[in-house]
């Protein structure tokens, strides 16, 4: 699968933009930033195949950005996303791979899948990575059984955090995870998978890419668009968990939907 980076400054259109990248399928959505200076930092942290980059946001706008992207070896192709068409004679000189009209339609979007993979590079670059994404897998299956808590660093020294104090785990750049908990924010450093996996537990689930949550601390479920939900958690300070379509299904049958 393509793994991609969402930027847009808009968090409606960023959830649009997930829910049918997910409906056609070979792309997995990475990550999500609001401003072109947050994407340079994932892209330099992370092996991104594809940016979905809308061009005007607040901040650094998409064509400054782009072209900060392509200064970077092995960077990642680019399709800008815009309400606009003002722009597109620019964006190829940038050469972006598509040019996307909102609002976003899936048809339009199965063409542009089709353009992405049929990009010579970015099928040699998948065959290399190939042999490595094995690798990875086989550590993934030597993770520990279930817990009831974890440690965490702080400072200089380690805390021990109950599994039931925990609200939810967020993937952060750089293979970084960030955990909020009752007793504040911890940075960790591993992947969302690895946390999933060590504390393995019936009352957590996974309801985004980048979000594994303690169902027990859910205080209100939001309906949002495209059939899918944003979460409040009892005494958490960060809103709007989401939910997206891609685990509506498993999140409705625990929680009786």
């Amino acid at each position: 699968m393509l793994k991609v980076l969402l930027v847009d400054d808009e968090f409606p259109a960023r959830g649009e933009l997930q829910c049918l990248l997910e409906e056609i399928g070979g792309f997995k959505i990475v990550g999500e930033c609001e401003d072109g200076d947050e994407a340079l930092e994932w892209i330099k942290a992370e092996n991104i195949d594809v940016v979905f980059l809308d061009i005007q946001m607040s901040g650094k706008d998409g064509l400054t950005t782009a072209w900060e992207i392509i200064q970077i070896q092995n960077h990642p192709k680019i399709v800008f996303t815009t309400g606009y068409d003002e722009y597109a004679v620019k964006a190829f000189e940038l050469n972006a791979i598509d040019y996307v009209m909102k609002p976003y339609s899936k048809k339009r979007l199965e063409h542009t899948t089709k353009k992405i993979m049929s990009d010579k590079n970015i099928v040699e670059k998948k065959e290399e990575e190939k042999g490595n994404e094995e690798v990875f897998n086989l550590l993934d299956k030597g993770m520990e059984s279930q817990i009831d808590r974890i440690s965490v660093w702080a400072s200089d020294r380690l805390v021990v955090i109950g599994i039931s104090e925990i609200y939810f785990a967020r993937a952060e750049s750089k293979g970084r995870t960030m955990l909020f908990t009752e007793r504040g924010q911890f940075c960790l450093n591993k992947t969302l998978k690895m946390i999933e996996e060590k504390i393995n537990s019936l009352h957590f689930l996974r309801t985004h890419k980048r979000y594994y949550v303690n169902l027990e601390k859910i205080s209100e479920i939001i309906p949002w668009f495209n059939n899918t939900y944003v979460l409040l958690l009892e005494g958490c300070t960060e809103k709007n968990i989401p939910v997206s379509r891609h685990y509506i299904k498993e999140f409705n049958r625990l929680l009786g939907i």
